[in-house]
């Protein structure tokens, strides 16, 4: 077994581990099924941690206690947004996962027959998946290893609601892994069709300069044209997977990203407030303090690494347009290759590649900076409110 299928396998059963995936598939056919046990175990799972969360919610729980020692209203409002969003769209996910179910099938088979059919797709993501294994990794490790020293300082009380803190923490992060996973592929088989129409377009030159025999010249042709009829196919089912997975994903992914924005903007005032206050001021151990900052770096890592693929795929996508600009060069080839060109250039044109979030934000390089300008602001309102009134 090569380093990929590993990694894949091993994501795979811990999403059916933790309760998120319910369904199953076979990486070897591409068949996605349903089972009886897989289903069973998933409702078990998720029902528990809907319990656990109502019994836990009846008690009187401060979950700043698990975070500082000593809080001002302004850190528990923070610190209280911050855990509430998260618990809230881990458990949306949830239940979003049944109600998509059927669509999150379709989807998982649409991927994972083209990554049958084109199994060159997981060695050239390898690093791509191993990047992404390693940060989810280390995301989920520290969070535990968080966790594990808060409990040295707090009452037992509050166990319950750091180990389902840390339950929503692995369903986010995993999550976010599967739609990278998605994301990894759709940009690798661009990367291949790129190269593909690359060869065919140096084929086309080729042939021009060449003696034309007829026989030779027509067969040529027509295997060239087959080979861009066949790229046309792949780049719709490629469109095709993007806008399932913006069904999909769209909600889940705004919370999520809705998320990351709204704690970027709280751990940049907590870090103030570290800063200013100094962790022992706040009660806080040295060892909590490492931790923190070690978790947020993987954290934000990993959410970047999500943002980066999306940004990739569509200059991939702008790659294959700038690639078939080339063939305006092309003079007195076979009708049927001609209109091979003609056909997957206005393919791509009718249909240019989005990627956008409920239909409300694209992912663009430029709302991406206009995004990270509007965190910073937001940051510095929230850090001169605390400098006025704390």
């Amino acid at each position: 077994m090569d380093l990929e299928s590993f990694l894949l396998g091993a994501v795979y059963h811990y999403g059916l581990l933790i309760g998120l995936s319910t369904f199953e598939f076979d990486w070897n056919t591409g068949r996605v099924f349903t089972t009886k046990w897989s289903t069973f175990y998933a409702i078990a799972m998720d029902s528990c941690i809907f319990v656990l969360y109502i019994y836990h919610w009846t008690g009187n729980t401060n979950i700043v206690n698990t975070i500082f020692g000593r809080a001002n209203m302004l850190h528990e409002y923070v610190v209280a947004i911050m855990t509430g969003l998260r618990i809230a769209t881990g458990l949306f996910i949830l239940i979003h996962r049944w109600y998509q179910r059927c669509k999150m099938m379709d989807l998982t088979a649409s991927v994972v027959r083209m990554y049958v059919a084109r199994p060159q797709v997981g060695r050239m993501s390898r690093w791509g998946i191993l990047t992404k294994f390693i940060s989810g990794t280390m995301t989920d490790g520290l969070q535990m290893a968080m966790v594990l020293n808060a409990m040295g300082h707090i009452d037992s009380q509050f166990y319950l609601g750091l180990g389902l803190q840390y339950w929503v923490s692995v369903i986010l992060n995993m999550t976010m892994i599967q739609q990278y996973m998605i994301m990894l592929f759709v940009r690798t088989q661009f990367q291949l069709i790129n190269t593909e129409l690359r060869q065919v377009i140096e084929e086309a030159k080729e042939l021009l300069l060449s003696p034309r025999h007829q026989g030779v010249f027509m067969t040529k042709c027509c295997s060239l044209a087959d080979q861009l009829e066949n790229i046309a196919r792949v780049q719709s089912q490629l469109h095709t997977i993007v806008d399932q997975m913006e069904k999909v994903y769209g909600i889940q992914g705004a919370m999520i990203y809705g998320g990351y924005y709204l704690s970027s903007v709280g751990t940049c005032y907590l870090a103030y407030s570290i800063l200013k206050h100094g962790y022992e001021n706040l009660n806080m151990a040295l060892s909590a303090v490492i931790l923190s900052y070690a978790w947020c770096l993987f954290y934000y890592l990993d959410g970047m690494l999500n943002l980066s693929v999306m940004l990739h795929v569509q200059d991939d996508y702008r790659e294959m347009l700038q690639i078939l600009g080339e063939r305006t060069i092309f003079v007195g080839l076979d009708v049927r290759l001609e209109e091979a060109f003609e056909n997957l250039n206005l393919q791509l044109i009718r249909n240019p590649l989005e990627i956008k979030v409920v239909k409300l934000y694209d992912v663009t390089r430029s709302n991406t900076l206009a995004m990270f300008g509007n965190l910073i602001t937001h940051s510095i309102f929230l850090i001169q409110y605390d400098i006025e009134h704390f």
